[in-house]
């Protein structure tokens, strides 16, 4: 909600019955000494403030809204509304409305709060959109949808944006309105030709080579609009057009060649079995920014490839640069533990013991531990991840889900 601006709105509050400049100071004052109370959660004392001025200057309604704010932090509902009714009765102002109707609506007082907001509207016919999505979403609420949509008609009259017309355009799908809604969407693409609702709402409606068709309209002047590769690629994964995504990904590489983009193409590659173009796109990513989820990515191709040696110095350098989550080293101690037992991971962790925080240490073994009592079947495996969690113990005796999942291993 728009915060109700102090001095401007002070001086145009019932201040014409004391000289400005020794009332300003007061309030400014009080102003102060009453913040300083809220921050502390003393909205007695706050309360109070705003009550003695208003013994001062009974007719301030910038007083009385100061008052009905904290009074609405209190939980006092009746005397909130009271309050902000005083200052209605001083001030017939829209802001002040406003709060009403809005502190109504949090209160689940519906039928009260839209006839505030339509006050609101009245006081204030050509103010900002905000008042009539105000009265707008509580209709819809009580399911006053011819309504409602008459009002987000009035909020694009009022302000014919790109938003206001995906509001629009949002409310008539939830009505059902295909059409209509599709319709809505069109006009915010040609007020905003990059819209990113208007480009997911068209995706979620249309049929595929539709919402394609345009998306290449609207980029059709701008070759270099990642808008529209953005949301061609996501919606043809979810559309089953993998051989699409992976074409709009690289045209993305092209105009953002980020690390991020050389990741979403990789992990698509990684669906498709591609696992060579798309280590070399890992590759390519942590190049740029050589983060642990990122490393991660590519130690867990690598390993999948039995190119453990290399997954392997690469938990090796995360370790050593001190990245924090080692998600790079989980994701290789189930591989090296299938290929060389348990032993093997204690022996690659030995050099780096002192590296790696004791807690952190202990939960690589526990993640080891539940990978290989998920994953395997039979007692053989029950007694490797006891082993596993045994050890994690060992490095952190006060771990709880160490200790957690030791149980609950013993009692299947």
């Amino acid at each position: 909600m728009r915060s109700l601006k102090i001095l401007p709105l002070l001086l145009s509050l019932g201040l014409a019955l004391a000289p400005q400049i020794s009332v300003a100071q007061t309030v400014e004052e009080l102003e102060q000494k009453a913040t300083s109370a809220e921050e502390v959660k003393n909205y007695e004392e706050a309360a109070n403030i705003w009550r003695s001025f208003i013994q001062k200057d009974a007719k301030n309604s910038y007083a009385y809204v100061k008052l009905a704010d904290v009074l609405s932090k209190q939980g006092k509902i009746a005397e909130t509304i009271a309050t902000y009714r005083q200052a209605l009765q001083l001030t017939p102002d829209g802001d002040i409305y406003l709060k009403l109707g809005n502190f109504l609506t949090e209160k689940g007082r519906t039928t009260e709060a839209i006839a505030t907001f339509r006050q609101a509207i009245k006081l204030n016919p050509n103010s900002n959109k905000y008042y009539y999505y105000t009265l707008a979403s509580q209709l819809m609420e009580l399911g006053n949808t011819k309504e409602a949509l008459l009002v987000y008609r009035q909020i694009v009259k009022l302000e014919p944006d790109a938003e206001s017309y995906n509001i629009l355009g949002n409310v008539w799908r939830k009505l059902g309105q295909r059409e209509e809604a599709i319709a809505a969407h069109r006009e915010a693409l040609k007020i905003d030709p990059k819209s990113y609702l208007a480009y997911h709402y068209l995706g979620e409606m249309m049929e595929y080579q539709e919402a394609v068709a345009i998306y290449r309209q609207a980029s059709k002047n701008d070759s270099k609009n990642e808008v529209y590769y953005e949301h061609l690629a996501s919606l043809s994964l979810q559309r089953g057009f993998v051989n699409e995504a992976i074409a709009a990904y690289r045209q993305l590489i092209k105009i953002e060649p980020e690390a991020s983009r050389y990741v979403e193409l990789a992990d698509v590659l990684m669906t498709q079995e591609k696992h060579q173009e798309a280590i070399a796109l890992y590759r390519q990513a942590v190049a740029k920014k050589p983060t642990d989820d990122y490393y991660s990515k590519l130690s867990q191709a690598l390993a999948q490839q039995n190119k453990l040696d290399e997954a392997l110095a690469i938990c090796q350098n995360v370790v050593k640069t001190g990245e924090g989550s080692y998600e790079t080293c989980s994701n290789i101690n189930l591989p090296l533990y299938k290929q060389k037992g348990f032993s093997a991971v204690m022996a690659f962790y030995q050099p780096l013991a002192n590296m790696i925080p004791r807690r952190k240490m202990a939960e690589l073994y526990i993640k080891l531990g539940r990978d290989i009592s998920y994953g395997e079947s039979g007692d053989g495996s029950k007694q490797e991840a006891a082993a596993v969690f045994q050890e994690a113990l060992q490095i952190d005796p006060e771990n709880t889900d160490a200790k957690d999942a030791l149980k609950n291993l013993i009692a299947n």
